[in-house]
This record gives C-alpha cells, structure tokens and sequence, in this order.
C-alpha cells in the first residue's frame, strides 16, 4: 500500500525508523500534523532520527492532503504519519481518501477501551474509525510489522 498511513501518537521513532523502514522500504516519511511544521525543535529532531537518503517533511494537514491527494511523490514509497484518529479523519476529510489504516499506538488513558498493550480507543474514536470503515476505510491494529494484524472491524465485535 502507497502511501501507509499510520496513527502513532509518537510519530517518528525507533519503532519508525527499525521496523517499519526496512520491512516497507519507503523512500519518504510525511508527518501530516497542524502543529509540528512550525515546531523547529520537534522537526529537527526528527530529520536527525531519520537515516539518509530517506526524505522528510511535515506539512499541516490539508496541505498534506492536497500534496498526497496530487501524487507529487509518484511512485516514491511514502509512509504518512499522523498522531490522533482526528488527524486520520481529518486527513481523509480534507482529500486524501486513503484505502488502509494502521493504528499503531494511542497510549492509555482513562475511558479507552484496550485493543493491544500499545492501543488504547476512546468512544469518540472508535465512532470516527467506524465512519472511515463504514467509507470503505480498512483499518488494522498492528505496532509492528511482525505483529498479525488485528481487523478492527472484527476486533470491534468482540466483547
């Protein structure tokens, strides 16, 4: 799948760069996020996490949109992270009806229902999930690459 978009409260990190990049192969990594374009800190931090000649650019979230909606990237493989389910929908809303998404971590807190040891789900974010997937969306819960996926459709069904 191309672009994969993942939400991972994290963004990018030693999971990202160890796991994700040699299993995927991208070429590029795309923080799609409102406040991290204009965090100098965060993003410079990030461009030194990520190993040459992998590129990197966070944009905010309707630009990110429109740039992966036009394929500026073509055929360049391009991980997209986001770090909330209301960035994913947003992202998705604001004309990037991407097909999959990979929920990879949403730390605990109170009222959020466990999937993994890694995902945590509010009743909020479950009904946004829910309207992606009712959209055509298919959305997976997987930290890792070497994890099984978890169908949150089904996941949703148990008890």
């Amino acid at each position: 799948m191309n672009p994969f978009c993942r939400v991972d409260n994290r963004l990018v990190h030693g999971q990202i760069i160890a796991t994700w990049m040699p299993h995927l192969r991208y070429q590029r990594v795309l923080v799609a996020s409102d406040t991290v374009p204009t965090n100098t800190l965060q993003t410079t931090m990030f461009r030194m996490a990520i190993p040459q000649p992998v590129a990197f650019e966070a944009l905010p979230i309707k630009q990110a949109a429109k740039v992966l909606a036009a394929r500026t990237y073509g055929s360049e493989r391009v991980i997209v992270l986001v770090e909330s389910v209301a960035d994913a929908v947003r992202l998705f809303e604001a004309g990037n009806p991407f097909a999959e998404l990979n929920i990879g971590n949403v730390h605990h807190a109170a009222g959020r229902r466990r999937f993994t040891n890694a995902v945590y789900l509010s009743p909020e974010e479950i009904t946004q999930l829910e309207g992606l997937m009712k959209r055509g969306v298919r959305v997976e819960i997987r930290s890792l690459p070497t994890e099984a996926p978890i169908d949150l459709r089904a996941a949703l069904e148990q008890p």
